[in-house]
């Protein structure tokens, strides 16, 4: 039975000031909310508008500057003396903790990236930069409760879901989330022509709610260093990147959960338009994943059209079991 509703209010100036509370950072989230629905997926959210962006600062610059100092260690003394985690190509991507180079033996994403992975809330040190550690948790700590749970809880007021309710229903995220901090790394042997042409990350949708995008780059800069999103049939470069400002997806998951209807994950990809610096790049990507038991059930919103099925809506990890299992599938095909 298919219930058919009015479409949601649009989305003026008079409808946040009616639904925002008078702190000025819930209005920067539901702003926020509102270009990723205009988008079609993608929103720039402004760091040094948060009451806490001082802080915020620091701790975004501190973990990069960890992270690069971390990879030129390794890269001199290997990982062995270096003491951490490597991950084994072969196991389950979605629960990676610890250090891969950039190889297609990791995985065609990450053909051109090396980096650090962190999964449901797994952390580990460098015996050498013990300071490491708590950079990263400190980041991550951002990530996740100041600006994904900003977005989250903004999503739910568009929405009209009841007050926290991706936590209770879907979380916590904090021990189901994966985030990486990943820089790109191009074989210099390669045709200067070849590279320049380049796409460095292929063309996905992030398996999440949403994802946090922060690229390394002091203060707000023009351009996205190669990201770019896909709308309105084209590819269209992000407009800004930095410590600043953080790039917002719709993944996947939330685009399940509202059937399209509100919010859809949006396709992007990274070129390489560095002019012979494409090494220097290095972004910090969370993704805000469910609890692997949560129920993928449709959002009980008034803005949603409610479909009755005799199923049961799948677990999480069901999901992403079958979504995964369909795209190697479809890469099969292809080859």
């Amino acid at each position: 039975v298919t219930r058919v509703l009015s479409p949601p209010p649009p989305l003026t100036t008079h409808y946040y000031k009616k639904k925002t509370m008078l702190l000025n950072t819930v209005g920067i989230f539901d702003r926020c909310v509102h270009d990723l629905e205009l988008n079609g997926g993608y929103a720039l959210l402004p760091l040094s508008e948060l009451q806490a962006s001082t802080s915020s600062n620091t701790i975004i610059s501190t973990a990069f500057e960890q992270a690069r100092c971390a990879l030129d260690e390794i890269t001199s003394s290997g990982t062995t003396k270096c003491k951490l985690p490597v991950i084994d190509p072969s196991t389950d991507s979605g629960s990676w903790t610890g250090l891969h180079k950039a190889d297609k033996i990791n995985g065609r994403y990450n053909a051109h990236r090396k980096g650090f992975v962190f999964s449901n809330g797994e952390l580990f040190g460098l015996e050498s930069k013990p300071e490491f550690e708590h950079g990263m948790q400190q980041l991550f700590h951002f990530c996740h409760d100041t600006v994904a749970t900003g977005v989250l809880r903004a999503i739910e007021r568009r929405l009209e879901l009841p007050d926290d309710y991706f936590d209770k229903e879907l979380g916590p995220t904090s021990n189901s989330s994966q985030w990486h901090l990943k820089q790109y790394h191009v074989n210099e042997s390669i045709d200067a022509t070849e590279i320049s042409q380049s796409v460095l990350l292929p063309t996905h949708t992030d398996p999440s709610l949403i994802s946090v995008v922060i690229i390394d780059s002091p203060g707000v800069n023009k351009g996205g260093k190669g990201l770019e999103v896909y709308e309105k049939d084209k590819w269209t470069e992000v407009s800004h990147h930095g410590h600043d400002i953080a790039v917002i997806f719709v993944g996947s998951v939330l685009s399940y959960l509202t059937k399209q209807q509100v919010f859809s994950a949006i396709k992007h990809r990274v070129v390489n338009d560095s002019d012979g610096h494409v090494n220097d790049r290095m972004a910090c990507t969370l993704f805000v994943r469910p609890c692997p038991d949560a129920k993928m059930k449709m959002l009980p919103s008034k803005y949603i059209h409610q479909y009755e099925s005799s199923k049961q809506p799948p677990t999480f990890e069901t999901w992403n079991r079958r979504v995964a299992k369909n795209y190697m599938k479809q890469q099969k095909k292809k080859q």
